[in-house]
C-alpha cells in the first residue's frame, strides 16, 4: 500500500485547490518525495493536512487554538474560505485482508462546526476512519507523521504514552480497537444481561402464580363442562320422571273424584227411592231404629277416613320433605360404617401377629376394608345431617286410634247389617222390594266409600310429587335459575335417565371442587399469556447475552494473546534495530529498551489489584524505558544526553520503528533539522535504505535530503498570502 495522491482545498495557506502526486519508483522501492521551501512558505501545512484527514482532533498537534484555524482565514488580497478539505488517497497492492483496492479517505469541515468524513465518496464516522487506517497500518499519532518539534516526543514521553506509541508502531492498533470495542460490547451485554436476568427475577414469581391460576382456571373450566353435563342429565331427567308421574297421579285424582262423584249420585237416587217407598210402607220402629244406627256408623266410618286421609297426606309430605336429603349419608351410617372398618382392621391385626399368620384370611380382610374404604369415600361427597324420623309418634298414635275406631265402627256395622238381614228374613215378603232397595243403597255407599279412599290415596301421592316438585324447583334456582322456564324442552331432550338419583354424588364432587377452586379473573389468561410470551423472551435474550458474553471473552483472550504475542516479537525486533541504527548513528555505543511492569491498582478499599496476563499468567507490561550510552561516555538516563544526541537517538528509534513494522508511509517533518552535516548524510542514508519498504514524504532544508529524493515539490507564498506548488522531477532533470 501506498500513499498516491494528496488534495488540499481552503486547508490553511492552500486556498486554492492544489494536489500532490506520489508515485512510487517500483513496489521493490517506495521511493522518497521532499518537500521544500523558505520558512513560512506553508510546507509543514502539507504534514498537518495529512494529520488532520487521518483524523486527528487535537487542535494542539495541528497547530491551532480550535477547529476553524485549520480553514484559509484569508488575506488582504483574498477573501476567506467557507470550508477545508483534504482528500487522501491510497492505492492497496498487499493488504489482501482490505476489500478496496483504492482507499480514498476525504476530511471536510465547514465554518459553522459541521464535520465530514467519508470514504470513496461515501459518507463515514471518525472510528471507521481510525479502524480502517489502523487496518492498512497507518496510526493517527504515530510515526506515520512526525511533525516539527515532534522528533524527540518519545524520548520526552513517559514510559506508558511509550508504550501505546510502540504498540501502535507495532501494528497493534487494529487489535487494541477491536479488543476496545469487544470490552466495551462486554460490558454493555454483561449491563444487559443483569437487566435482563433482574426482569426475569421479577416476572419468574408473578408468572409462577399465573401458571397455578392457569392450571386451576384449566380444571375449573373442565370441571365446569361436567358439571354443565351432569346437571343437565339430573335436571332434565329429574324432571321428567317428576312431570311424568305427577301428570299420571293428577288424572288418577280426576279419575276418583269423578267415580266418587257418580256413585254418591246414585246413592242419593236410591236413598230418595228408599224414602218414598218407606212412606208407602212404614217400617216398623225396631227396623228405624237398626237404620238409624247403621247410618250413623256410616257417617262416623266417613269421619274417620277423612280424617284418616289426613294424616297419611301428613306422613307421605313429611316423606317426600325428607327425600330432598338427595341419598346423602346420614352420621349414623358414617359412625357405623367407621367402627365396622375399626373391628375388621382389629381383626387383621391378630391373624398378622400370630405366630403361623394366615395369609388367605389377611388378603380377604384387605380387600373386605378396601371396598367399604370406597363404599364410604364415594358416600362421604355430599354428606348431609341425620334425618327426622320417618313418622311423627303423635301422628303415629293418631293414625292408630283412627284404625283402631274404624275396626269397632266395622264390627258393629257389621252385626247391625246381620240383624238388619235378620229382621228382614222375617219381613221379606212384606218389604222385598224396600230390602232390595236398602241392598243396593248400601252397596253403593260402599263403592263410594271405595272410591273416595281411592281418591284421597291419590291426592296423597300427588300432595307427595308437588312436594317433590317444589323441592326440586327451590334446588334449581339455587344452581340454574335460568333453565326453569325451558325445563319441558330440556327434559324431552334428555328424556328418561335410568338412576338418575346415582348423578348426585358425582354432582355433588364437582360442586365442591369448584367452590374449592374459587372464582378465577377472565383476564388471568391474558395477563398469563403477556407474562409468558415476555419471560421466554428475556430468557432467549438471556441465554443469547450469555452466548455472547461467552463469545467476547473468547474474542478478548483471543486478541489478548494475539497483542501479547505480537508486543513480544515486534519490541525485541524495535530493540534489535535500535540499538543497530543507534551505533550506525553514532559511530558505536550502546542503545536498548526496556518493559516495565505494571503498577498494581487499588480497589475501592483500597486493596492491591495485581492485573495478570490472562493468558499466561505474566505481569502485565505498563511502560517502556529507553536507555542510551553514546560512544566513550557511561550515560544511560537520556534526560542527560544533549540536544543533538537526543535527536539522533530520538532518529535511531524511528528508524527502528520503520524497519521493524514499517508503514505504508512516513511523513517527516523538519526531523533533521537539529543535525549536522555529518549526520544528515547518515540520515539521508538510513532513508534511502528504509525506502525499500516504505514510502517517504519529507519536509526538509538538508541538501543531503534532498538529493535521495525521487521528486521534490517547492513551496511559495504568493503575494496573496496563499501558498503554490512547484514540482520537479530529479530523473528528468539529469536527462
Amino acid at each position: 500500500m501506498y500513499l498516491r495522491r494528496l488534495e488540499l482545498q481552503g486547508f490553511k495557506t492552500f486556498a486554492q485547490k492544489t494536489a500532490l502526486e506520489f508515485h512510487p519508483q517500483s513496489k521493490a522501492r517506495r521511493g522518497l518525495t521532499g518537500i521544500v521551501g523558505p520558512n513560512g512558505s506553508g510546507k509543514s501545512n502539507i504534514a498537518d493536512a495529512i494529520r488532520w484527514v487521518m483524523g486527528e482532533q487535537s487542535m494542539k498537534l495541528l497547530r491551532g487554538k480550535k477547529g476553524e484555524d485549520v480553514i484559509f482565514s484569508g488575506s488582504a488580497k483574498k477573501a476567506r474560505s467557507g470550508f477545508a478539505e483534504v482528500s487522501l488517497t491510497l492505492v492497496n497492492d498487499d493488504k489482501p485482508e482490505i476489500e478496496l483496492s483504492e482507499i480514498v479517505v476525504t476530511r471536510r469541515l465547514y465554518r459553522d462546526g459541521k464535520s465530514e468524513y467519508e470514504v470513496n465518496r461515501q459518507a463515514a464516522k471518525h472510528g471507521e476512519i481510525v479502524l480502517l487506517l489502523a487496518q492498512a497500518g497507518l496510526g493517527q499519532r504515530t510515526y506515520s507523521v512526525i511533525g516539527q518539534g515532534m522528533v524527540d516526543a518519545v524520548l520526552v514521553a513517559s514510559p506508558s504514552e511509550r508504550k501505546e506509541f510502540f504498540d501502535e508502531a507495532a501494528g497493534l492498533r487494529p487489535f487494541q480497537l477491536k479488543r476496545h470495542q469487544a470490552m466495551n460490547k462486554l460490558e454493555t451485554s454483561k449491563q444487559n444481561l443483569s437487566q435482563a436476568e433482574a426482569l426475569l427475577r421479577e416476572i419468574g414469581p408473578r408468572l409462577s402464580t399465573l401458571e397455578r391460576q392457569m392450571k386451576r382456571l384449566l380444571e375449573r373450566s373442565s370441571l365446569e363442562k361436567e358439571r354443565g353435563e351432569l346437571e343437565r342429565k339430573y335436571y332434565g331427567g329429574s324432571w321428567h320422571d317428576i312431570w311424568g308421574n305427577l301428570t299420571k297421579v293428577q288424572t288418577d285424582v280426576e279419575r276418583a273424584r269423578a267415580s266418587e262423584s257418580k256413585l254418591s249420585s246414585e246413592a242419593k237416587a236410591l236413598e230418595a227411592e228408599l224414602a218414598a217407598m218407606e212412606k208407602a210402607v212404614p217400617p216398623s220402629k225396631e227396623f228405624d231404629n237398626l237404620r238409624k244406627s247403621l247410618d250413623d256408623i256410616a257417617d262416623q266410618r266417613a269421619s274417620l277416613r277423612e280424617q284418616q286421609a289426613k294424616l297419611e297426606a301428613r306422613v307421605e309430605i313429611a316423606r317426600a320433605k325428607g327425600d330432598t336429603a338427595w341419598a346423602a349419608l346420614p352420621l349414623s351410617k358414617i359412625i357405623e360404617s367407621v367402627e365396622e372398618s375399626q373391628k375388621k382392621l382389629n381383626e387383621l391385626w391378630k391373624v398378622l401377629e400370630s405366630a403361623k399368620p394366615d395369609f388367605a384370611r389377611a388378603k380377604s380382610l384387605v380387600g373386605d376394608l378396601r371396598a367399604r374404604h370406597e363404599s364410604l369415600v364415594s358416600k362421604l361427597q355430599q354428606p348431609a345431617p341425620e334425618p327426622a324420623s320417618k313418622t311423627d309418634p303423635k301422628i303415629a298414635k293418631d293414625l292408630d286410634e283412627v284404625a283402631k275406631q274404624m275396626g269397632e265402627l266395622v264390627k258393629r256395622a257389621a252385626s247391625i247389617q246381620a240383624e238388619l238381614d235378620g229382621w228382614s228374613k222375617k219381613e221379606e215378603g212384606k218389604r222385598a222390594h224396600l230390602f232390595e232397595t236398602q241392598r243396593k243403597l248400601n252397596q253403593k255407599r260402599t263403592e263410594a266409600q271405595q272410591a273416595e279412599r281411592k281418591a284421597n290415596e291419590s291426592a296423597v301421592e300427588l300432595a307427595r310429587w308437588e312436594t317433590r316438585r317444589d323441592a326440586f324447583l327451590v334446588e334449581l334456582r339455587q344452581h340454574q335459575p335460568d333453565w326453569e322456564k325451558t325445563l319441558n324442552t330440556l327434559a324431552q331432550e334428555v328424556g328418561k335417565v335410568d338412576g338418575v338419583e346415582g348423578l348426585l354424588p358425582r354432582l355433588a364432587k364437582v360442586r365442591s371442587q369448584l367452590e374449592w377452586i374459587g372464582s378465577i379473573d377472565p383476564e388471568t389468561e391474558k395477563e398469563h399469556g403477556e407474562a409468558k410470551t415476555r419471560f421466554d423472551f428475556l430468557s432467549t435474550q438471556t441465554a443469547d447475552l450469555k452466548g455472547a458474553i461467552a463469545g467476547l471473552e473468547t474474542v478478548i483472550e483471543e486478541l489478548d494473546e494475539t497483542i501479547r504475542t505480537r508486543s513480544e516479537t515486534a519490541f525485541h525486533a524495535m530493540d534489535r534495530e535500535f540499538g543497530k541504527f543507534f551505533k550506525l548513528l553514532f559511530g558505536g555505543g550502546e542503545a536498548k529498551l526496556l518493559q516495565l511492569e505494571a503498577e498494581p491498582e487499588e480497589d475501592e478499599e483500597g486493596n492491591l489489584i495485581e492485573r495478570d496476563d490472562r493468558t499466561t499468567g505474566r505481569q502485565e507490561v505498563g511502560g517502556i524505558e529507553i536507555q542510551a550510552t553514546p560512544p566513550g561516555k557511561r550515560l544511560k538516563n537520556i534526560a542527560l544526553l544533549s540536544g543533538g544526541e537526543r535527536a539522533l537517538t530520538s532518529i535511531a528509534l524511528i528508524c527502528s520503528i520503520m524497519a521493524t513494522n514499517p508503514s505504508p508511509f512516513v511523513v517527516l517533518d523538519e526531523v533533521d533539522a537539529a543535525l549536522d552535516e555529518a549526520n544528515s548524510k547518515k540520515f539521508a542514508d538510513i532513508l534511502s535504505q528504509l525506502s525499500d519498504k516504505t514510502q517517504f514524504v519529507v519536509v526538509t532544508h538538508n541538501r543531503a535530503t534532498m538529493q535521495q529524493a525521487s521528486v521534490l515539490y517547492g513551496v511559495t507564498l504568493t503575494d496573496d498570502g496563499t501558498s503554490q506548488l512547484l514540482s520537479v522531477k530529479l530523473e528528468d532533470v539529469l536527462k
